[in-house]
Parts: C-alpha cells; sequence; structure tokens
C-alpha cells in the first residue's frame, strides 16, 4: 500500500494528521474495534513535510480523545425539573430548541440571540451551522472559544505588522516563553528538539518567565522565576529598561506607531531599581 505522497505504507496504516493544535502534524493510523472505527494505533509520519514524523502525546492518544467514553454526553438530555436529566431523541431536543429560539425571535427579536459554539482545530463544522441557525431566527452575532483566544493576538499583529504572524522557534536567537511550558503543551513545530536545540547552542539563549520551574524553564539560561500575578511588573521593567537605555527603534515606531510619547512618558516613570 503506498499514500498519495508515493510512500509505501505496510499493512493497513493509513495517513492523517493530528488536530489538537495548530502545527497539524502528520500522522499514520490503524484502524481497529469491531466497528472498524477506533484508531489502534498512532505513530508519527516521516513523509509529512513539516513534521517529519514528530508527534507529541496529544497526537498519540487521539482515540481517547475522539472514542473515549468517561462522561461524555452522546445523546441528548433534557433537564427534568428536580434537576435531573432524561434521554430524549434528536428529533425532539431539535423541535424544542427551535421551538423555544423563535420564541426568543418573536418576543425580543433575532439581535438578542447569540451563537456561542464552534472554533478552530478540529472543530470547524460550527462554522457551517452557525451560519444556518443565524439566518433561520434572523441573529447576528456569534462567538467561540477562539474567538477569545485569538481575537487579541490578531488586534496586535494587525496593528504592529499588518498580517498574522508566528514566532520562528526553529531558527530564532533568542526565545522568550512567559508562563508557557512548551516541553508539555507543544504548539509549536517540534517543540521538545527545538527547545533542546536551542538550549545547547552557545550563540542563542532561552529565556522562561514563570514561577515554576517546568521542564522549559530546566533548560532555559535564564529563568526568571516570579512570583505569581507579578509578571506585570517584570514586563514593565523590561520595557522601562529599553527606554532608560535607548534601545526602542525610534525612526520605525515614528512611522509604524502612534501615542509614542505617552508610552514612553508612562515607562520612563516605571521604578525599575524597586523591581
Amino acid at each position: 500500500m503506498t499514500s498519495e505522497a508515493g510512500i509505501e505504507i505496510r499493512g493497513d496504516w493509513k495517513p492523517s494528521a493530528c488536530i489538537l493544535c495548530e502545527c497539524n502534524c502528520g500522522i499514520l493510523v490503524r484502524l481497529g474495534g469491531d466497528d472498524g472505527r477506533h484508531l489502534e494505533q498512532i505513530r508519527g509520519d516521516k513523509a509529512h513535510p513539516a513534521s517529519k514524523g514528530y508527534t507529541c502525546q496529544k497526537a498519540l492518544r487521539l482515540d481517547h480523545y475522539q472514542n473515549g467514553r468517561g462522561e461524555r454526553v452522546l445523546h441528548p438530555l433534557r433537564k427534568r425539573p428536580d434537576g435531573s436529566f432524561e434521554q430524549i431523541d434528536w428529533d425532539t431536543a431539535i423541535a424544542e430548541v427551535a421551538a423555544r429560539l423563535a420564541a426568543v425571535r418573536d418576543r425580543f427579536g433575532g439581535e438578542t440571540i447569540l451563537y456561542y459554539g464552534g472554533g478552530g482545530q478540529g472543530n470547524h463544522l460550527g462554522g457551517s451551522y452557525s451560519g444556518a441557525t443565524l439566518r433561520a431566527f434572523g441573529a447576528k452575532f456569534r462567538s467561540s472559544a477562539i474567538a477569545q483566544e485569538k481575537t487579541g493576538e490578531i488586534w496586535v499583529n494587525g496593528l504592529m505588522l499588518g498580517t498574522p504572524v508566528r514566532g520562528d522557534f526553529e531558527h530564532c536567537e533568542v526565545a522568550v516563553f512567559v508562563g508557557k511550558n512548551p516541553w508539555q503543551s507543544h504548539s509549536m513545530p517540534h517543540a521538545r528538539l527545538t527547545l533542546r536545540n536551542i538550549a545547547k547552542d552557545p550563540a542563542r539563549a532561552l529565556v522562561v518567565i514563570d514561577p515554576r520551574r517546568t521542564e522549559t524553564a530546566e533548560l532555559a539560561d535564564f529563568h526568571l522565576q516570579v512570583r505569581p500575578g507579578r509578571d506585570a511588573w517584570l514586563l514593565a521593567a523590561l520595557g522601562a529598561v529599553l527606554v532608560e537605555e535607548r534601545l526602542i527603534d525610534t525612526a520605525w515606531l515614528d512611522v509604524h506607531a502612534s501615542g509614542l510619547e505617552d508610552v514612553v512618558t508612562a515607562l520612563s516613570a516605571v521604578p525599575i531599581a524597586d523591581y
């Protein structure tokens, strides 16, 4: 058996990709179980052009996230007056929810209905479903967890650089992580390999700002172990040092930023020595 890229795959291994973070590492999966839908085995796909066989524990546990039962709700549940729940069929659930939303629309207007759901990785269907639902009830507004996560990031990127960007940690000279432990959370290509490469290269530096001595902090050249909640003080002091030592690119900021004088004035007042 060969993949679409012409790579030979032994047995019934099938190429796919992990959807649990933006890296989307390539994986090979072997299906099993009575229904043939369980991910019996998972491994990194060495033929993937980006991940090249690398994968983290999240990808290797995809079967648990997809098929693990635990406390997952598998059927519509309707709340009883006593607070307990009863299982109902999908037709009943959809009809009752639609009727209640229609009543809200008829009394208060469709614009009072907010659709909250869907999102990013592995959860794109909500985008299609939400559009149909919004139109059906005359609603205008929707949001999701990814809106909370990414709005600030995209806003800052747009104002500063004009386009979304992400850190090139594989090639950077200095990597700074504030309250982040990529050794466990990953969310960047080849996370553990990249961290090791930065740590062992004398020409590069790894800086971690975190109250905990995490696995990433153990590798760091500089671990700034601030007290919980004091990271804002540290970041303010760093900005103040840039101003005090005239390390900011004033010419670039004059062209690309507004309100620079106010920021410089505020940072100049930061009592760096007290921090």
